[in-house]
């Protein structure tokens, strides 16, 4: 059975059931009145850090050559389709943030099926489909809680769009949340595997679950995708500063480097999010280097790539 982490306690909370962190965050939440000062605190110390981790790539010397030979994939497409989201942000800063929403969904869920398949003896893609399905299922009833008013407010009255918001804002959530959970929840575990497989599955399928419940949508981003973050940060401390830590000097330019990165980034969604007359300039930065964050993952955690294989697998498989 592999092991990321060798220390039990930390695979556990960080990679196979970092449940605590939703609520280490709603206990942090009750001692603030403004809600949305929590979740950019919460930003700063976990979601910038994990964006910021995708450059390491970027700055390992190991890889320069395989850069070089993949640039067009990894330098120039990005630029490219960057310009264009940049472009469509300055004109609909809706659009943009539907889209960074959009490709948040897909990454998430596909780092999910990433760790689970870390884990896996056999695969079995059963319970893929299954992660893919309540990702999916969780989001779209979070769409109809929270994004349902303001689509039908931006495309103008529209009875449809009343009646089914209407039913949306009546209806009991936290019911079905329940029955889902369980029932999702106990299917993703009946895999006949390891129970760090199984762990995996819960994790992958349960993550999106708080758009169900909580009353904002920060809460849900937190919750949910909070869990995301501290996977991929325990990841990429396996990756990057498991070794590094011998080389001090080293290991506080990396800190130095997240630290700044993460400050500035959640100062900007601070601005657009305080300052409603801020121009949409500024929450383009954080949300461009997002769907940066998602483009790139697709490939530098790509083990069926033999340099991916030998670099950052080896490391973390070590």
């Amino acid at each position: 059975m592999r092991t990321i982490i060798k220390n039990p306690l930390l695979e556990f909370n960080m990679i196979l059931f970092p449940i605590w962190i939703g609520i280490s965050y709603l206990i942090f939440k009750s001692f603030f009145v403004n809600d949305k000062l929590a979740f950019l605190i919460a930003m700063l110390i976990f979601g910038e850090t994990h964006f910021a981790s995708t450059y390491l790539f970027y700055f390992k010397k190991e890889n320069f050559s395989y850069l070089k030979e993949n640039i067009n994939k990894l330098v120039y497409i990005p630029i490219i389709l960057l310009s264009v989201y940049f472009f469509i942000g300055l004109k609909n800063i809706d659009a943009a943030i539907l889209i960074a929403a959009v490709g948040s969904g897909i990454h998430v869920t596909r780092q999910s099926i990433g760790i689970q398949r870390l884990y896996q003896e056999v695969r079995n893609i059963n319970f893929e489909i299954l992660t893919y399905f309540a990702s999916g299922l969780f989001l779209f009833i979070g769409f109809l809680r929270f994004y349902l008013d303001y689509t039908e407010k931006s495309l103008g009255t529209n009875l449809y769009f009343d009646q089914i918001f209407i039913l949306t804002k009546d209806f009991n959530f936290f019911y079905l949340f329940i029955f889902l959970l369980v029932s999702l929840g106990f299917l993703s575990v009946l895999e006949k595997t390891n129970y760090k497989k199984k762990l995996a599955n819960l994790t992958g399928v349960a993550l999106y679950s708080p758009y169900m419940f909580v009353d904002q949508i920060f809460d849900a981003a937190v919750i949910g995708v909070g869990a995301h973050w501290c996977q991929y940060l325990a990841i990429n401390y396996k990756v990057y500063f498991y070794k590094e830590a011998m080389n001090t000097t080293k290991l506080v330019i990396i800190l130095t480097f997240i630290f700044i990165y993460s400050l500035f980034m959640t100062y900007f969604g601070y601005t657009y999010l305080f300052n409603e007359s801020v121009i949409n300039f500024l929450i383009l930065l954080p949300l461009s280097a997002h769907m940066f964050h998602f483009y790139t993952d697709a490939f530098i955690w790509k083990f069926s790539d033999e340099h991916i294989r030998n670099t950052v697998g080896k490391k973390l498989f070590s």
